[in-house]
């Protein structure tokens, strides 16, 4: 199948809009009845922040560690924020994908199985152990893996089952599981070719991709005096 990066930019939207669009209803109409209605929105988020994650990492990127560094500093800088709009329990998402992506890209450049298979076990302790700091937990954290190993190997279905059992597990009711599995579902089809996407969107401008999580905290961290909720 032929790689291709059309999807990208749609991808792009959706995510930062549903993102921005749960976290404003959630956090600066904490009492409004649309906010149900937001989250639900925002559960298409994260799997397509994962999975465009994975991408880059197998496709679009020649210093998949930098990349990896790239997204810690933003969740660096968006901790602040996040503690102060979020909860100040937990390390932000950036922080669960960046650290997903170098799990993917140390388990590669083991070459020998015996390596790898140690490695994971490895990681898997600490992924556990970090497990209640974390934006989605250890579940979260696989999920770039997933994403990766079903992008790495698309002509096997089985590749996909590790995205689909993960996309659902990382939620906690019925219909959020089913927006985040149809999320994945359909990014697969669109990143294998399968399905196509011929209306073209603009892309977002580099700066403005990086530093959204972090502003759009800020944004509604000045909007409700920094309240946790």
């Amino acid at each position: 199948m032929t790689r291709t990066n059309a999807w990208i930019p749609l991808a792009q939207w959706l995510a930062i809009l549903a993102m921005s669009l749960e976290h404003a209803t959630k956090f600066i109409w904490p009492d409004s009845p649309a906010v149900p209605w937001a989250i639900l929105v925002g559960r298409i988020a994260f799997p397509l922040f994962a999975g465009m994650v994975a991408w880059h990492l197998l496709h679009n990127t020649r210093r998949p560690l930098r990349y990896g560094c790239r997204l810690l500093l933003v969740g660096l800088v968006a901790q602040l924020p996040y503690a102060l709009v979020v909860t100040p329990d937990k390390l932000n998402v950036c922080f669960t994908l960046g650290l997903g992506l170098l799990v993917v890209v140390l388990l590669v450049r083991l070459e020998e199985r015996t390596l790898q298979l140690a490695a994971g076990l490895v990681l898997l302790v600490l992924a556990l152990a970090i497990d209640p700091w974390i934006e989605y937990g250890l579940l979260g954290l696989l999920l770039v893996p997933a994403f990766a190993l079903a992008f790495r190997y698309p002509q096997h279905t089985a590749a996909t089952i590790p995205v689909l059992f993960t996309s659902i597990l990382v939620n906690a009711t019925p219909a959020r599981m089913v927006v985040s599995l149809a999320t994945a579902v359909v990014l697969i089809l669109l990143a294998n070719g399968s399905l196509s996407w011929r209306i073209p969107v603009p892309a977002i401008p580099r700066p403005l991709r990086l530093s959204w999580y972090p502003l759009h905290l800020l944004v509604i961290t000045l909007a409700t005096g920094g309240i946790t909720s």
